[in-house]
């Protein structure tokens, strides 16, 4: 039938079936449940509940991260999943949170911060149980434009929030992060989180390797802190009087074109010197300069020059920028994911605790999909942006059917591809009880 040309004989109706458009969201649920993720919430908040009717915390956070995931970026696209009667029974609940309780847990001071909590213990686990003994830790602000009575103007002139994230590189994992108003200085809280991120790693048993950040960790607490837990780091310098006078002692000859994957950007050259700090701390500099394409009259000098400080004392020039520039591939990479992904760039509220709570939210939605990425689809799924997952693995149609003692899961209308991406999941399922 082509339904296009006999629209007029077309009936709408509203129905209850078993069928979920979004299979791939439910195995989420199930991976998480198998990943531990109930215990830590019951450990948290302590698996109690007012009365028998109310929805536990487990669901709720489930409840509002797959939300995210799924595509909503709104409090309200709470209730698509509600209405969705194949998804919910395909979970084994009950019912799903409605928007208005939604709104309440994460308006709540109290559940905000054992969120944050339940978060870092996800950032652990998955720390843990990574093949990897060795991190990189980056760290970095995003700003969000809103005209909310709690965002203020920021630095950058603009009335915003802003969102301090931190993240383990080599799992894209956010295992650090602090949602504030857009006049909070850049580098407050970075010390803080990356003591953090360092007592993290202990308690995986792991340890962080490398730290990399842009100018606002130009901090004398945190280059004493790394030299104290021997971590290299890799963080942008402010070009203050000091590091200008250490520029200024650099001689002409020892300027040299870049080399190795940098050869190809002509007309910018490295240079080496030491830089000391006020405090006495001693490193490696490394300055970049370029022709200054638009001298004016407050700064009319012929280069522009970018300084990266290092502890590392025998790595190469460029092996040290690349490492450095890395950055720009975890950290920056998950800002753009978060903001565009899942909404964490909209504020919802005037009151700045609910919209603390959606950020967070959105962080954790973020974690989900990265834990179901590295530990359960596996193979080239671990470097999908959220936008492929979605439209591979969670927007599938499919129905969850019993008969007898056996359960059947038919995922309808598929690739071999996204069949496989079910069938591995499974594997893993079985393989990590």
């Amino acid at each position: 039938m082509l339904l296009t040309k006999k629209m007029s004989q077309v009936k709408l109706r509203r129905t209850k079936e078993g069928v979920t458009g979004k299979m791939g969201l439910s195995w989420i649920g199930h991976c998480m449940e198998h990943f531990g993720l109930e215990e830590m919430v019951n450990e948290v908040y302590g698996d109690k509940k007012k009365s028998n009717r109310e929805i536990n915390a487990y669901e709720k956070i489930m409840a509002g991260a797959m939300t995210r995931i799924a595509g909503g970026d709104r409090i309200e696209d709470i209730e698509t999943l509600r209405a969705d009667k194949g998804f919910v029974d395909s979970l084994g609940w009950e019912q799903i949170a409605g928007a208005d309780a939604y709104t309440n847990f994460i308006n709540n001071k109290r559940n905000n911060e054992k969120n944050r909590i339940v978060n870092e213990m996800m950032a652990v686990k998955s720390m843990r149980e990574s093949e990897e003994e060795e991190f990189t830790y980056d760290n970095d602000a995003t700003y969000s434009n809103s005209n909310k009575n709690s965002a203020a103007y920021s630095y950058q002139g603009k009335r915003q929030h802003s969102g301090l994230i931190g993240c383990i590189a080599e799992l894209g994992v956010i295992n650090t992060e602090d949602f504030r108003r857009g006049n909070i200085s850049p580098q407050t809280g970075i010390y803080e989180q990356l003591e953090k991120a360092v007592r993290q790693a202990k308690t995986a048993e792991k340890k962080i390797k490398r730290y990399r950040s842009d100018s606002a960790s130009h901090q004398n607490k945190i280059f004493r802190l790394c030299n104290e837990e021997n971590i290299e780091y890799y963080i942008s310098l402010d070009k203050n009087g000091a590091v200008k006078k250490c520029i200024g002692t650099i001689k002409k000859e020892e300027w040299k074109p870049l080399s190795g994957r940098y050869q190809k950007r002509l007309g910018t050259e490295w240079a080496e010197t030491v830089y000391v700090t006020e405090k006495g701390i001693s490193m490696r500099t490394l300055i970049l300069r370029w022709a200054n394409p638009d001298p004016d009259l407050f700064d009319d000098s012929l280069f522009c020059y970018h300084a990266i400080g290092t502890n590392n004392n025998k790595i190469n020039a460029m092996k040290w920028l690349e490492i450095h520039n890395g950055r720009m591939g975890t950290i920056e990479h998950i800002n753009k994911e978060i903001k565009a992904g899942l909404g964490c760039d909209y504020a919802p509220s005037h009151e700045f605790e609910k919209n603390r709570g959606y950020f967070l939210m959105g962080i954790i939605a973020h974690n989900i999909a990265q834990i179901m990425k590295l530990f359960y689809l596996r193979g080239s799924a671990k470097h999908w942006t959220l936008k492929r997952m979605r439209y591979q693995f969670v927007n599938v149609c499919g129905k969850i059917i019993k008969t007898g003692r056996q359960f059947y899961c038919n995922i309808t209308n598929v690739t071999k591809e996204t069949f496989e991406l079910f069938r591995n999941c499974k594997s893993q399922l079985i393989m990590m009880c």
